[in-house]
């Protein structure tokens, strides 16, 4: 698999840069020592997330919007595997589903009921020595992903009109919603946003363009998460991928164990400890997302 190359990106600007071994620093990097996690760190990481949460900006610097902010997670549940690890259903379709968060593209629960899952540091926040995942494309909406061909992107079977927006001269939000209304508003129908970093058409316009789709079906987007593909990364390298938080959702019955859980296996695999924070989706549109940290809420 291919990874994205920060430098053909942007060239991060060392105050962006994040220690792993400072528990202290301003994105509430993980530790890599025997220490407990402080209190500072908690409370940097959940400034970090509140700041990446409402900062809307439609490109990093000529770049792709999710490189610099918003918050990139994957909901999920306690299973047979270590939950960093690429899933099943995942390998079977050769991408990974993530969820992205920001004040502009918001939306009140997770796909399947999820109550917990983890959050990836943004490629140009993350500490020096973790890989840079591969984005792929973007759907305004989740899309059922698992069986659509170019690694979830791609074609849904026997749905014509499914294949990706760049393969069909779609480029703006109100080219994605015709044809999604085209479609009957199917999820199967619509297409995605290429955010490849060989893509033809332009990812930082295809990304901003498809944020905006999300508001052309605002009543619909509000009510189902949308979903971001990433590329499949090999398993058991959970000490440099760029995991920033596991979460639970507010309200939840089990989520709190379950990120718990995810939390000492992943300190018990590598030695670093991640935060467990809390996070509250909104209830309607005119409400925000919450994150908040408790020390009572970590189990190492």
């Amino acid at each position: 698999m291919k990874f994205i190359k920060l430098i053909s990106w942007f060239v991060l600007p060392l105050s962006l840069s994040v220690l792993a071994n400072d528990v202290s620093d301003d994105n509430g990097a993980a530790s890599r020592s025997n220490s407990a996690i402080t209190q500072q760190q908690g409370d940097s990481l959940v400034q970090a997330l509140r700041n990446d949460y409402n900062d809307t900006s439609q490109d990093c610097n000529g770049s792709p919007a999710f490189l610099c902010s918003g918050i990139t997670f994957r909901g999920n549940e306690p299973g047979n595997y270590h939950v960093w690890n690429p899933s099943p259903n995942a390998i079977d379709s050769d991408g990974v589903s993530f969820s992205y968060l920001r004040k502009d593209s918001k939306y009140s629960k997770l796909a399947y009921g999820y109550e917990s899952g983890y959050i990836m540091y943004q490629i140009f926040g993350a500490p020096s020595e973790k890989i840079d995942l591969d984005y792929l494309c973007f759907f305004p909406i989740d899309a059922a992903t698992n069986t659509r061909a170019q690694n979830g992107c791609g074609t849904y079977p026997g749905v014509s009109g499914s294949q990706s927006c760049d393969e069909q001269g779609i480029y703006t939000s109100s080219e994605w919603k015709t044809h999604y209304s085209n479609g009957n508003g199917s999820h199967t129908h619509q297409c995605s946003f290429n955010l490849r970093e060989n893509a033809a058409s332009d990812t930082t316009q295809n990304f901003a363009e498809g944020i905006k789709s999300m508001a052309t079906i605002a009543n619909e987007s509000f009510g189902t998460q949308n979903e971001l593909r990433l590329a499949v990364w090999p398993q058991n390298i959970g000490d440099i991928l760029p995991i920033q938080a596991f979460f639970y959702i507010d309200g939840s019955s089990k989520g709190l164990s379950e990120a718990q859980i995810y939390q000492k296996d992943f300190y018990g695999e590598t030695k670093i400890a991640i935060p467990v924070i809390k996070m509250t989706l909104p209830d309607n549109k005119n409400q925000d997302a919450q994150f908040t940290f408790n020390m009572n809420d970590q189990a190492i």
